[in-house]
């Protein structure tokens, strides 16, 4: 349950955060505030953990993601970003793709922060929804970063969830959120260098995923970057 005193804490805390990323990445505006409504509490192993995500965030990874898989599942699968972005905007078309695309990248984001006796743990994490859409060198378009670039080792109800085919199913989008919390605050990182780190998470019996951390050390906050299949 939300206590309005740590609300008040985390406010303030990603607020700072927030004009520090403006300032850093030179952007003319920033999200410095979420509604109280959007704050959420997950235990985890026994720590609680907050999870602070934008309307739209959620709207997606909750449900929109999970539908559109479903119902435009030859848009998913194939090397192409631009598809799955299509796809979700199929659903509910109100206004021009490409500034969907751009609302998408820009803002759209679950910050994770784990408070204990009233104390903020300095560790930030943002995980975005994706950071950008680039064009391969296969001729296709990857997400860069973001949960949506980790998609693509997962699939729902044997519905891919990104641009690769692989089937690796999970009971619901949302779950690959937790496994990100657990694996940054409770895995066993490694830091490869004072920008990178990683961690590991499970997909499933016999296969584990390599998560790979950002560090922006102007504003000390990690981002996820990257994911590997080990």
């Amino acid at each position: 349950m939300l206590k309005i005193d740590e609300y008040k804490i985390i406010r303030d805390f990603i607020k700072k955060k927030s004009l520090l990323l403006m300032d850093h990445e030179k952007k003319n505006h920033a999200r410095t505030g979420i509604a109280i409504n959007n704050y959420r509490t997950t235990e985890i192993n026994g720590k609680i953990y907050y999870l602070i995500p934008t309307n739209l965030f959620t709207a997606i990874v909750d449900r929109y993601l999970g539908i559109a898989s479903a119902k435009y599942p030859n848009q998913f699968g194939t090397g192409n970003a631009n598809d799955v972005i299509k796809a979700i905007y199929d659903l509910e078309p109100w206004f021009d793709l490409n500034r969907f695309n751009e609302i998408l990248k820009t803002e759209q984001f679950c910050y994770v922060v784990e408070v204990k006796d009233g104390v903020i743990n300095k560790k930030l994490l943002r995980i975005d929804l994706y950071r950008d859409i680039k064009e391969n060198k296969n001729g296709g378009f990857d997400f860069v970063g973001g949960v949506f670039h980790c998609y693509k080792h997962f699939s729902y109800e044997g519905n891919p969830l990104s641009t690769s085919k692989e089937i690796n199913d999970i009971k619901h989008p949302s779950v690959l959120i937790f496994k990100i919390i657990t694996a940054f605050f409770q895995g066993d990182v490694t830091v490869v260098d004072k920008f990178t780190s990683y961690s590991e998470v499970e997909i499933n019996n016999n296969e584990k995923l390599k998560l790979v951390f950002y560090y922006e050390q102007n504003t000390e906050v990690f981002f996820v970057k990257t994911v590997h299949r080990i």
